[in-house]
């Protein structure tokens, strides 16, 4: 999983609950700018912080994460590595 595939899905929950970027941007104390990278898959984007996003949109953390290739799971293992530090 790319860090755009996990922003894809961050904007796609958000567009879910009908928020714009600035609102939910706000309501994790981001700026709207560090959010809309997030989004693009610009911006680095640690597993702490993708656990707020996945709790202020009221999905689990395996929405943004799950793979569905071989080639994703190693994208996703720098994220989840991180965690463990």
């Amino acid at each position: 999983m790319t860090y755009r595939s996990i922003g894809m899905r961050i904007q796609q929950a958000r567009q879910e609950l009908g928020l714009t970027q600035e609102k939910l941007a706000t309501r994790l104390g981001y700026t709207q700018a560090a959010l809309s990278n997030y989004e693009l898959g610009k911006r680095r984007l640690h597993i702490a912080n993708l656990e707020q996003i996945a709790q202020t949109l009221g999905k689990p953390l395996s929405y943004f994460i799950e793979s569905s290739s071989a080639s994703e799971e190693e994208g996703i293992s720098h994220i989840i590595s991180y965690r463990a530090r």
